[in-house]
């Protein structure tokens, strides 16, 4: 009994001890992590039905200036669904609009959702309604930042069909193209598809379409474990879950998700294109009563390098549209070269070209249209605003795609200039 007595003994010693050690590795990386959560992506995606996603609320982000390395501390708060506005975004609920008032909605991706902003009302949407107000005294005008980060022209739709009717718009005022440039090809998503498609179907596929009993926290031993023994199998019920995500190897995205392709050749540009063009005529389909600017955003690129001699000459002359033709075919043979080499961050820079300038003329041409049918559109390239060499643009950004205060002050009072002259009430 004794010898019985001292075994046990041992054994619950030796659990004590386990027990000691154990609660104290959990104390220390509790106590190590006890401050606030760990920061995610400034765009960290949150699942959403038909856009498929918005992006996490996140007050107060902070940007960095990639040509000062100034770190840009803002106070952009969003709403519930991540757009950079205070207004609570309803499926159905109609925006209770006053007698004297006019909303314009506002969309585009992360520049124009703000990325840069030192606050709200330093973004594009916020410089616009303080020029629409404080230049008359006619109408409140109100308006509605619908931006989202990353959005191609078809998510915009889509997010202005879902949550933009119930504002019944006056104006409608899109600055995109820049996405729509990178995302099919250059993050190689594939044509008709948004930012983390290929990485939500790779999850999708794997545990939905591939197993009869998905189990959503599962670890890769268990994992293995599942795929190697018969017996794990049948004892648990659980199915291995294959590993179906494709990565783009010439990436240095950090964030898994943002590596995650479609294998796609860099000829799909031109689908990727038509793709583009489909979401702006569908957005111009959505509120026949309202008057519409569609642009191009800007870079901080030398403005000729991508676009030559384009704009050298009255929009609309025989010279400017010989200009638009002839670098229309440079572009063409330009992505010939390439037409069957894997689209992904190796080839960014061959598929944005051809889709950002392609874009932009197609995107004029498709406006001139709608106005010969009797819609009230009107088409402007954003990067005019702004000086042509590269060096005196950078004041106005803070990186390749995303504005400065200053930036966004300029594009905020043109487009306000534009439709306080549409109202009659600016010459």
């Amino acid at each position: 009994m004794k010898r019985l007595l001292g075994a046990l003994k041992v054994v619950v010693v030796n659990i004590a001890v386990i027990v000691l050690l154990l609660g104290s590795i959990e104390l220390f990386f509790r106590l190590r992590n006890s401050g606030e959560p760990p920061v995610t992506h400034a765009f960290w995606p949150d699942f959403r039905p038909y856009v498929m996603f918005t992006v996490k609320p996140r007050p107060n982000p902070v940007f960095l200036n990639e040509f000062t390395q100034e770190h840009i501390p803002s106070t952009i708060a969003t709403n519930a669904l991540g757009f950079s506005d205070p207004h609570e975004f309803d499926y159905t609920k109609p925006y209770e609009k006053g007698p004297n008032e006019k909303v314009v909605l506002f969309t585009g991706a992360s520049a124009a959702w703000g990325v840069g902003a030192s606050a709200t009302d330093k973004t594009i949407a916020g410089r616009m309604q303080y020029y629409l107000d404080n230049s008359q005294n006619q109408f409140l005008y109100t308006v509605i930042n619908m931006s989202m980060g990353s959005y191609l022209a078809y998510q915009q739709f889509l997010a202005l069909s879902l949550w933009g009717e119930s504002f019944r718009p006056d104006w409608v005022v899109s600055m995109d193209g820049y996405s729509d440039a990178d995302v099919g090809c250059g993050f190689s998503q594939g044509v008709g598809n948004p930012m983390f498609f290929a990485a939500a179907q790779a999850y999708i596929r794997a545990y939905l379409a591939a197993t009869q009993h998905p189990s959503f926290y599962r670890g890769w031993l268990e994992n293995q474990i599942i795929k190697h023994s018969a017996a794990y199998r049948a004892l648990t019920g659980k199915d291995y879950v294959p590993y179906t995500l494709t990565l783009d190897r010439s990436s240095n995205e950090g964030i898994p998700v943002r590596r995650a392709i479609i294998p796609t050749e860099a000829g799909a540009s031109r689908g990727m294109l038509a793709f583009y063009l489909k979401g702006e005529r569908a957005m111009l389909g959505l509120f026949p009563q309202a008057q519409y600017i569609l642009s191009t955003a800007p870079s901080v690129n030398d403005f000729r390098g991508d676009f030559a001699d384009v704009y050298d000459t009255p929009v609309g002359s025989d010279t400017y549209r010989k200009a638009a033709a002839s670098i229309q075919a440079t572009l063409d043979k330009y992505l010939n070269q390439y037409e069957h080499q894997p689209c992904g961050q190796a080839r960014i820079q061959v598929s944005h070209t051809f889709i950002f300038v392609n874009g932009a003329i197609e995107l004029e041409r498709l406006v001139d249209d709608e106005r010969k049918l009797g819609r009230r559109a009107q088409y402007f390239n954003i990067g005019t605003l702004l000086p042509n060499d590269r060096t005196a643009r950078m004041p106005f950004f803070i990186d390749s795609a995303h504005l400065s205060d200053n930036g966004m002050d300029v594009i905020g009072r043109f487009y306000a200039d534009k439709i306080l002259v549409a109202d009659g009430l600016k010459n």
